[in-house]
């Protein structure tokens, strides 16, 4: 099987011949290619380029469209500080009092330079590497809220300005729809959402205010013929009951989060991926060492459908080795 036939089979429940390999490597790409940081974040092609080598290299099943988690709140007006040796920093969000709210207009794809480049590097992929698809990253509406208003004020703002968050969120959402829209366009078939300050909120919170969100944008999804995959960072034990409710085919699972206890409160209603240490796992070690710790989630998630990769991005100097000891552990474990 090739990527693409590996990734729609086991996204249709068919057999395959190894689970897929969703690891999210993030900067590690830019050392195929000698692009700095900066050039991943600003240059489509050549983010791509460094993808597909890395994708090809390392024995992954996607090509990964995605830099930074910046894209949407930048289009809106946040200020980001840009470096060739780190990802790019939030200096000054857009919203320094929730209430200016009113003040926006939505944006959509045409409005937002950066993020018409990743559809464009959607497009490009599609074309440059025919037996893997490309993946690209929406960042999640709590994430983008937050990065419009700054994340400490946005969490207060829940308990101080709610209707104005919903506000904000129904704005947010009307950008990812419209982003879903033109992927679909240019013939995506996957979209990953990374949406790591929806994992900083209480259960509660998230039901009420993020989950509908998530609901809409993983619906317009399936209306469409994409299959969405979501990223929460952090110990997401207590949210997982109501995410895995969402409409996301595949959730990620950080490793701060027990697998057991994850797979026992998503209860099967989606597809755990997870859950190795990115950095103890991955970074800091021996490939023996990553290639055992995968093997180890597998026993763990014994008799559920589940995938396994470090529970978050790998730092850019991750001795690749270690890299492709997730892709020979994945083969060891067979189509489980």
């Amino acid at each position: 099987m090739n990527a693409k036939e590996r990734l729609d089979a086991f996204y249709a429940g068919k057999p395959v011949d190894r689970l897929p390999n969703l690891t999210i490597v993030g900067s590690v790409v830019t050392r195929y290619t000698g692009i700095d940081l900066e050039q991943y974040c600003k240059d489509p092609i050549a983010m791509a380029d460094a993808a597909i080598a890395a994708a090809k290299d390392l024995g992954l099943d996607y090509v990964q469209i995605a830099s930074d988690l910046a894209r949407e709140a930048e289009g809106y007006g946040t200020e980001l500080k840009y470096s060739k040796t780190g990802l790019p920093t939030v200096i000054h969000p857009v919203l320094e009092d929730i209430t200016d709210v009113d003040k926006l207009t939505v944006k959509y794809v045409r409005d937002i330079p950066r993020v018409k480049d990743l559809v464009d590097a959607t497009a490009y992929a599609l074309k440059a590497c025919p037996d893997i698809y490309p993946m690209t990253l929406v960042v999640g509406p709590a994430t983008v809220a937050a990065n419009m208003r700054g994340v400490e004020d946005f969490m207060t703002d829940f308990y101080d300005e709610p209707e104005c968050v919903e506000k904000l969120l129904q704005m947010v959402l009307e950008t990812l729809l419209d982003t879903v829209r033109e992927l679909a366009a240019v013939g995506a078939k996957y979209i990953y959402s990374a949406d790591p300050v929806a994992s900083l909120l209480s259960p509660a919170i998230y039901e009420e205010y993020i989950l509908p969100v998530h609901e809409a944008f993983f619906a317009e999804m399936k209306k469409l013929g994409i299959h969405g995959r979501l990223h929460m960072c952090g110990n997401t034990e207590a949210v997982l009951p109501y995410s895995s409710t969402c409409g996301a085919e595949i959730i990620d699972v950080d490793h701060s989060t027990d697998l057991a206890k994850a797979l026992a409160a998503a209860q099967d209603r989606c597809v755990l991926n997870g859950n190795i240490d990115p950095v103890a796992d991955v970074y800091q070690c021996d490939a023996a060492h990553t290639k055992a710790a995968i093997l180890h989630c597998a026993e763990i998630a014994k008799g559920h459908r589940t995938m396994f990769m470090p529970g978050c991005e790998l730092p850019t100097a991750t001795p690749l080795e270690n890299v492709k000891a997730i892709h020979e552990a994945l083969y060891e474990i067979g189509p489980q």
